[in-house]
């Protein structure tokens, strides 16, 4: 059932008294793809168009209880479907994300599996698209280690495999440890404009590499070709 202030098809229910026929349709001003549904001249429910012209529901129709609940069925598939489009339209998602954003906002189960299916189908949600250019996008603007990279894609819920299979393939081109090298360089430099302790500058830039991820042996193994091309600079 889709979470909003305005009274929904799913949330309408039959008054066992009186004949439930529309009285009006009107199509919504804030909304070009919703359109509100009136009985006995009293506003009933708003409903989405694609609902509405998938059942061919006009004025003067009666809605019972089992027609209902084909509407509310298919309705919260079309605004499930709606909200996810528009959930992805802002960047990329991965199928964990999708899905955790629709599972707040009550949808079921099955729904859920519906239009996840479909939308992977279509390429919409696609996990190995999604680690590929967060691997690469993260490694231009803040590069971190494979093992953080790992962590982060793991808590979007992509595969282990998939990360493994692209953190592979990128390896082959630029090692652990030559990354952990440009990152460091960059940053020693800056400490050196602001640290005079040489002791305290090598503290700061490992627990920066920590902070990066990087392993402790990645870490002292860099901290080690600093120093060598340090000598050679001096001389």
């Amino acid at each position: 059932m889709r979470k909003s202030k305005e009274a929904s098809v799913s949330a309408y229910r039959l008054n066992p008294n009186e004949a439930a026929i529309i009285s009006a349709i009107t199509y919504q001003k804030r909304d070009k793809l919703r359109a509100s549904v009136f009985i006995a001249g009293e506003f009933a429910f708003g409903i989405n168009i694609a609902t509405i012209e998938h059942f061919r529901l006009r004025k003067k129709d009666e809605l019972d209880s089992s027609l209902l609940d084909d509407l509310r069925a298919f309705d919260d598939c079309v605004s499930a479907k709606r909200m996810a489009t528009k959930f992805l339209n802002t960047r990329r998602r991965t199928e964990k994300e999708v899905r955790d954003k629709l599972w707040k906002e009550k949808f079921s189960e099955k729904i859920l599996d519906e239009i996840i299916d479909d939308l992977k189908n279509s390429g919409l949600i696609d996990d190995e698209a999604f680690a590929t250019a967060f691997i690469h996008d993260k490694r231009i603007t803040k590069p971190v280690s494979s093992r953080q990279l790992t962590q982060e894609l793991r808590k979007k819920g992509v595969a282990k495999v998939i990360i493994e299979n692209i953190l592979s393939e990128s390896d082959q081109e630029e090692g652990e440890e030559d990354r952990a090298l440009k990152v460091a360089t960059k940053k020693w430099e800056q400490l050196q404009a602001r640290e005079t302790d040489e002791k305290k500058r090598k503290q700061k830039l490992a627990a920066f590499l920590g902070s990066r991820g990087f392993e402790y042996q990645v870490i002292k193994d860099v901290l080690r070709k600093l120093d060598a091309e340090v000598e050679e600079d001096m001389y």
